[in-house]
């Protein structure tokens, strides 16, 4: 049975909505990857059409938000623990099941994503109210971990089924949420008394956004690796940066980390890894020259040297961008 020349546009949209095809495969398969290159005009206007119409997403998932928030303070007095878990819980659950038609039906658009975009905004902190409403015991931490680790999963499974990027960055949200509070939750005490408890498992989280837009990077979840690799290296060198102020160990050990960042960076093609990491080295560099060089060859040349110092990382880290990871 053939196919019309409509109902194959038709189905080759829909494949690269959904994320089975790409848009790269395509023009590579159909040979038109030069051509959209050199046409004037030919990639300019959708990529501006699709970039407006994203941004009116996002603000109007915004204003939605806050128009929800501001209502419900407003009746919050004069609603019941039954009103109250409804407007909260129910309606980010609402939103969600909205969501989940519209991708079904329309998968082509972006209407689907933004309704799941307010339920996945709702539904944690509606879970909070639930529970708070049902007169659950919060003193303990496991009622609200066992919560958060069911929305993990909830996200999980609706992330697979409809394959779409919005719903694999709240599985991940609430993924890391729950770790943190399960942790919080087996050592039965405040963060500030497990410092360093927690300070590993940051560098854990962070490195597994790494791996993790590492992996989304070819696929439908790719939009979300430039997300995850800028927050993943923000936590894993932040958190270990939190470490040098109590160990020698550590203040030498950081040389090595954020060098292996600077590597990774070039590796992986990937600007915010590179920025971070240099970020990062600049302030362990003023740490140990203030702790270690000022009182004895004076704070002014200290700074003079530092500052010579920070201009030839910042040449070093200008020239690897451009050597290494702008042409990719």
């Amino acid at each position: 049975m053939h196919m019309t020349k409509d109902e194959l546009l038709a189905e080759l949209s829909l494949k690269v909505s959904t994320g089975e095809l790409s848009q790269s495969e395509v023009l590579g398969r159909l040979n038109l990857s030069t051509i959209t290159a050199t046409t004037p005009g030919t990639e300019t206007l959708p990529a501006k059409h699709f970039s407006a119409t994203k941004m009116l997403y996002v603000i109007g998932v915004i204003i939605v938000v806050i128009g929800v928030l501001f209502f419900v303070s407003q009746i919050w007095d004069a609603l019941g623990s039954p009103g109250r878990i409804l407007i909260t819980l129910g309606l980010g659950f609402l939103f969600t099941g909205i969501g989940s038609m519209l991708l079904k039906t329309k998968p082509e658009q972006n209407i689907g994503s933004v309704f799941h975009a307010i339920g996945g905004m709702l539904i944690p902190g509606g879970s909070i109210v639930a529970l708070t409403e049902l007169h659950v015991n919060l003193d303990s931490m496991w009622p609200v971990t066992v919560t958060f680790g069911v929305i993990f999963g909830f996200y999980l499974l609706l992330s697979y089924i409809h394959k779409n990027a919005i719903l694999t960055f709240f599985a991940i949200a609430n993924g890391t949420m729950f770790t943190y509070l399960l942790v919080s939750a087996l050592l039965g005490s405040s963060w500030y008394n497990n410092g360093d408890v927690y300070a590993y498992l940051t560098m854990i989280v962070g490195a597994s956004y790494i791996l993790l837009g590492y992996s989304f990077r070819d696929g439908w979840n790719s939009k979300l690796s430039s997300v995850l690799y800028l927050f993943g290296s923000l936590a894993f060198m932040g958190a270990a940066f939190s470490r040098v102020f109590d160990s020698v160990l550590w203040q030498m050990l950081y040389f090595f980390i954020v060098a292996g960042g600077i590597f990774l960076a070039v590796y992986m093609r990937n600007k915010a890894i590179l920025a971070i990491s240099t970020l990062f080295l600049i302030a362990h560099i003023s740490y140990i020259t203030s702790k270690y060089f000022a009182d004895s060859i004076g704070w002014p040349v200290c700074l003079v040297v530092l500052g010579f110092i920070f201009i030839g990382l910042g040449y070093a880290s200008v020239n690897i961008n451009k050597k290494y990871i702008a042409q990719s």
